[in-house]
Formats: C-alpha cells, structure tokens, sequence
C-alpha cells in the first residue's frame, strides 16, 4: 500500500491503556471468534488504501471474479516472509475451490474507499490480509 487517507467526523474516540491513550480507528465485526482464513470480516475504518501506479498489488480472485488487493502481509505464520516471496506465494496457498491468486504491476492508482461504507477483509492461510475492491 503506498498510502491511507482517514476521514474523521472531527470526534476522537479515546482510551488510555496501561498509560498509553489510544485512539479508536476502526470496529471489526468478526465473522466468528476465532474466523478461519478465507472468511470474510467487515471493518468500520472509514479510509482510503491506495496503490501507487506502477507498483505490484498481490490479490485473491474469488469465484465471482472479485478481487481483493493484500493490504499487509504477516509473518505471524512464516517469520521468513516477504516481499520479494510474494510473487511466488500462489504455490504455497491453500485456496478454497474456485479461489486464485494473482500478481499485477498496476498501470493507474487503485483506491480501496471505505469511507461510506464497510471494508470486507479476508485473511489468507498465513495471516496476509486483503481488502475487497468495490
């Protein structure tokens, strides 16, 4: 991702744990208390993810043909991840039937807007994340 931009109502939601204020930038509804990988979340984030043109996207093609573009990849799973493996990550994948994994060097910005609405994420078999494009 090469930037967010955050739309705010101007109201700052904040907390203070173990001395440190936070603040509330986003509600996840969880599809389950423990959501398998390939399960679709929705997150109240109220932001903009873009893509720079010219830069690679990592994204999973469902059986309808949406595409989800990697937000983050983890090394939760694979401390030895990166982003030069993710090109060759479609090998290592378990994807559900139907499900793919591509590689694409964007030719223009691709926005990912959740300011109106919420953002549907799913996370792979090794904990990269990926937000619905719509």
């Amino acid at each position: 991702m090469s930037s967010i931009e955050k739309v705010t109502d101007g109201h700052r939601d904040t907390k203070t744990f173990g001395g440190i204020e936070m603040m509330r930038q986003a509600t996840v509804k969880l599809s389950s208390m423990n959501p398998a990988p390939y399960s679709v979340n929705r997150v109240d984030r109220k932001t903009i993810f873009n893509f720079d043109a010219g830069r690679p996207v990592f994204e999973l093609v469902d059986p309808q043909g949406q595409r989800w573009v990697m937000q983050t990849y983890s090394q939760g799973v694979d401390a030895g991840l990166s982003l030069a493996g993710l090109p060759d990550l479609a090998a290592r994948l378990t994807l559900p039937e139907g499900w793919r994994y591509e590689t694409r060097i964007l030719v223009e910005r691709l926005s990912v807007d959740t300011t109106t609405r919420d953002a549907h994420v799913t996370q792979d078999n090794f904990a990269n994340s990926y937000s619905l494009e719509l």
